[in-house]
């Protein structure tokens, strides 16, 4: 189930004046303040038969956590996470088996989403507890990327109310792995099945052939304007300086085949 809009803010929206077509527009699509809708966008590269979740979330959240250290003695450790949640408008049920890449621009890092299953808990607690009272059980069900991928997503009818699903992505140590990270990008893969191949060969003299696998892929930039001495859970913020924060894009990963007769490029 979902958040039912409550009229009240309807009425409050409308009478706000110049803000009110933004607001009421973020409650007609059932979104709670602070929250960001991204819609599936068709691509060059779709193919036929292609499908794209929508996806919502909020922006990144730094938080302080009991974890453990590298001997595995209990330690605080500051890990960001994203909240977010997925419904499916394809007429189908489709799994998401969900990838998250944390990348940072300087100093360079990349980081995969890590779901341990106690900094999972804890962080699912203090989630819960923004909850509307409307939801059964006073919780999101939130899952990890494993948890969510195990059953598909359900079809929702194209006039109702989306049947969400929703999870958390996490990111540990983020203070000693990637410090003074200013920018970063966050790309989600499996929120769609469009996938693409461009072979290529590298020099003219040599045998072995590059295959590009391209995946539909969501892209979400962000900034951090703060220091890691004093960081606040609200510090990350959507980037829009260049532009949408949100982008759809085919993202390469490169495979090396074995040498063998070199192939012409695929189109």
């Amino acid at each position: 189930m979902t958040h039912r809009p409550d009229r009240r803010r309807f009425l409050a929206a409308a009478l706000a004046g110049a803000a009110a077509p933004s607001v009421l527009a973020q409650e007609a699509r059932g979104l709670q303040p602070g929250e960001r809708a991204v819609d599936p966008a068709d691509l060059p590269l779709d193919r036929a038969g292609v499908w794209t979740l929508h996806f919502r979330y909020k922006p990144p959240r730094i938080m302080q956590v009991d974890g453990f250290d590298g001997r595995g003695n209990p330690a605080r450790q500051t890990v960001w996470y994203l909240w977010y949640q997925v419904y499916n408008r394809s007429g189908e049920p489709v799994y998401f088996t969900p990838e998250f890449e944390l990348v940072t621009r300087n100093p360079p890092t990349t980081h995969l989403d890590e779901p341990q299953p106690y900094i999972f808990d804890q962080i699912k607690r203090f989630e819960d507890r923004f909850v509307s009272a409307e939801r059964p059980n006073g919780e999101y069900n939130l899952m990890s990327s494993i948890q969510i991928s195990r059953r598909p997503i359900p079809p929702s009818l194209p006039d109702a109310l989306p049947r969400v699903v929703s999870g958390l992505a996490i990111w540990t140590n983020m203070a000693e792995r990637a410090p003074r990270a200013a920018q970063f990008s966050i790309y989600v893969t499996g929120l769609s099945n469009g996938v693409a191949t461009e072979q290529s060969r590298p020099l003219p003299q040599n045998n072995e052939v590059i295959t590009l696998i391209k995946r539909k892929t969501l892209q979400l930039n962000f900034i951090r304007p703060t220091d890691d001495n004093r960081p606040e859970p609200t510090d990350i913020r959507p980037d829009t300086a260049n532009g949408p924060a949100e982008t759809w894009v085919y993202r390469a990963t490169t495979r090396l085949q074995p040498k063998g007769p070199a192939k012409e490029p695929v189109e």
